[in-house]
């Protein structure tokens, strides 16, 4: 972290014009013992010396007192960690005063201002229901802040994004449309390119490595936008059915359950719910079933990594803002995995199933509820 690095700045600017301390603490008009605490940060200037001392520098105060209130990238992703772990084991309230507090010190940091509006979306339900949307809406304005006063064009796309994604939990659909509805051109494949410009280098394996970064971004989004459009087609069993089996098809070309095991998780959960809206109790239960044995049986904490097939990415997955860890703290995973389905609606018509509720006691005992 940086914050006043004054005693630095001293010191450096001293050396430069050549002066000793002696003879910097005779034109300040203070004692050498002040110059020295200054340069080993045991105290600061007074606010009147700053002018002063930054003339004789011949630079600016900001320079002199180089505030920097920013993160570096470590630092944003352990503060994240031990913030998701606080949400579990500290009051809301307790936690959501520090993010307040700390969103006021590094108020101009965008990249960790950016990662808590992300903490905050990913842990708003667990404040009290009557308190979510005022969590969803503080992390509204940290997005639209950065979007305003940010400089970064990527983190501001990532920061429209995920506005979307607070109107998707407020339920508000038009604003979802006013956001992500634009006249862009789609860019053409630039990780092709740069890929096949490592390899006219002679780096082959920088040119893989770059392809298969594109194609594990590339298969979960497909993965994911399968799911999403089951979800619509939920009424339609003909073209339900035929999306489950393209899933399938992928997840087991893939080998998604150890590739990826929580969009596995999702997977197994969505057919389960189309199964359940057709009146399908078998194939419900066995989706549940499937759901169950793999939420048990992964190893926790969740994180990232490659397989025999995505042999080149583990790198650039540890590389990530928060590395290889989930955005969710382990217990709160848990949780959420045990209350998708003992608290899922859909899955109501079985609550007087013993297989049903042999899938929750399972999950329950064995995730530690």
């Amino acid at each position: 972290m940086h914050e006043l690095n004054i005693a630095k700045t001293l010191i450096l600017k001293r050396r430069e014009k050549g002066i000793t301390q002696e003879e910097l603490a005779s034109y300040i008009g203070v004692s050498k013992a002040s110059v020295s605490k200054w340069e080993t940060g045991q105290s600061y200037p007074d606010i009147t010396f700053l002018p002063q001392l930054a003339s004789y520098f011949n630079i600016s105060v900001d320079e002199l007192i180089s505030y920097q209130p920013q993160m570096i990238k470590e630092d944003i992703r352990k503060l994240y960690l031990r913030l998701a772990n606080d949400f579990t084991k500290k009051p809301f309230e307790q936690v959501m005063n520090e993010i307040r507090e700390i969103r006021k010190k590094y108020f101009s940091c965008f990249p960790l201002l950016f990662h808590i509006g992300i903490l905050l979306t990913n842990h708003y339900m667990l404040a009290k229901e009557s308190q979510q949307k005022e969590v969803i809406h503080e992390a509204i304005e940290i997005f639209v802040r950065i979007k305003s006063e940010s400089d970064d064009f990527t983190l501001c796309r990532q920061s429209n994004a995920m506005e979307a994604v607070c109107y998707l939990i407020l339920s508000e659909p038009a604003k979802i449309i006013e956001l992500l509805t634009d006249s862009e051109i789609p860019m053409m494949n630039i990780n092709n390119i740069l890929s096949m410009g490592y390899s006219m280098a002679g780096k082959p394996d920088k040119a893989k490595e770059i392809l298969q970064i594109e194609i594990y971004q590339n298969f979960l989004s497909i993965m994911q936008n399968l799911i999403a459009l089951l979800q619509l087609e939920i009424t339609n069993q003909q073209a339900s059915n035929n999306i489950i089996n393209r899933i399938i098809c992928l997840s087991d070309a893939f080998n998604v359950k150890q590739l990826h095991p929580s969009t596995m998780l999702s997977v197994y959960l969505s057919f389960a719910v189309a199964f359940a809206s057709q009146n399908d109790t078998d194939n419900t239960l066995s989706a549940l079933q499937k759901y169950c044995d793999l939420a048990v049986e992964i190893p926790y904490p969740l994180s990232l990594h490659g397989d025999n097939f995505f042999d080149r990415i583990d790198t650039w997955l540890s590389e990530l803002d928060l590395g290889i860890h989930t955005p969710r703290d382990d217990k709160t995973v848990r949780q959420g995995i045990i209350s998708s389905v003992a608290d899922n609606p859909a899955f109501a018509i079985l609550s007087d199933n013993l297989k049903y509720k042999h899938i929750v006691e399972k999950l329950t005992t064995i995730l530690g509820g």
